[in-house]
């Protein structure tokens, strides 16, 4: 049982990892991009190591409004569960992120955090930009996370505050942290009953929205 988990675990090779950019620099010719690999990728790598049906996901969505998705993923290998919430601008997306956050629980992807971030050359025109050359024999080692890596959820809050900390953390990355303050203060923390939580949810999601759009 523990090489399958070694084997979910093996990075990707460096041909299907695929990057986003996350920054750019004021003239916009340089651009600071991050690796991730899609949903396809993991599931193959699901198939190839325990096959078609040695696991099985399932999916609920938990908040949908105005272009902001919320849903969590239970997704089940050999018998063993783990389950976690992907967010997005649409359900897609929002089916993809939360499958691969539940799979890294498996380990498929986790190198992905242990890899650094990387600025390069951006074309501001055609918003192309340079593909970064990876050495993943040089990555740290899985007991050594980088900063990069989020800390894990505390242990039973509630799905909705999982996610408004989530947010809160990526606006603070974006800096914007001082207006999402504001707004949390106006509705007194996760908000008094759960309708004021998912209105929270969905202010915070609009002001990252609006940042990275």
């Amino acid at each position: 049982m523990n090489d399958i988990w070694e084997m979910l675990g093996e990075p990707f090779p460096p041909e299907e990892l695929q990057w986003r950019v996350e920054a750019l620099s004021k003239d916009k010719k340089r651009a600071l991009v991050v690796p991730y690999v899609d949903a396809r990728a993991v599931l193959d790598r699901l198939d190839e190591v325990v096959g078609t049906h040695g696991w099985q996901d399932s999916y609920e969505v938990l908040y949908a409004h105005e272009g902001n998705f919320a849903v969590k993923c239970r997704l089940t290998v050999m018998d063993v569960t783990k389950e976690d919430v992907g967010e997005g601008d649409s359900l897609k997306a929002a089916f993809s992120d939360a499958l691969k956050r539940a799979a890294v629980k498996f380990g498929i992807g986790r190198f992905l955090y242990r890899l650094d971030k990387q600025w390069v050359n951006h074309d501001p025109e055609t918003g192309r930009f340079e593909r970064p050359e990876v050495s993943l024999e040089a990555t740290p080692s899985p007991r050594e996370p980088s900063r990069r890596e989020s800390p894990p959820p505390a242990e039973g809050k509630p799905e909705p505050q999982e996610l408004i900390d989530r947010l809160l953390e990526r606006l603070k990355e974006a800096g914007l942290g001082k207006q999402a303050a504001q707004i949390v203060m106006k509705y007194g923390g996760y908000g008094k009953n759960p309708d004021e939580t998912r209105k929270l949810y969905g202010e915070l999601r609009a002001l990252l929205k609006g940042q990275t759009s």
